[in-house]
């Protein structure tokens, strides 16, 4: 499993609680999926939230970074989460 750390600060203003799943495409096309966390996150207006996800592959050269949020189990409307500002840090190759 090649270990990723995932921050990310929000701009919606209220409160919203979900799963994140992150999905990292190289500029051949290959793709790897992130596989989701058990317990939601909550994301507030400005805060920053920090998610650790694991791939079951690396790759290499990132060339795009795609990012689902859904409710997943959780009763209620469906939102958009916007995301102000994302970083994503290999935990396996820190220089990365």
């Amino acid at each position: 499993v090649y270990n990723y750390l995932l921050d990310i600060t929000t701009w919606n203003k209220s409160i919203r609680r979900g799963f994140i799943k992150v999905k990292i495409i190289d500029s051949a096309g290959n793709t790897v999926e992130s596989q989701m966390n058990r317990e939601a996150s909550t994301f507030q207006q400005y805060k920053r939230v920090k998610i650790l996800t694991g791939f079951h592959q690396d790759i290499e050269k990132i060339a795009k970074i795609s990012l689902t949020f859904s409710t997943k189990t959780l009763i209620g409307p469906k939102h958009k989460l916007r995301i102000l500002q994302m970083k994503l840090k290999s935990l396996n190759n820190p220089k990365r």
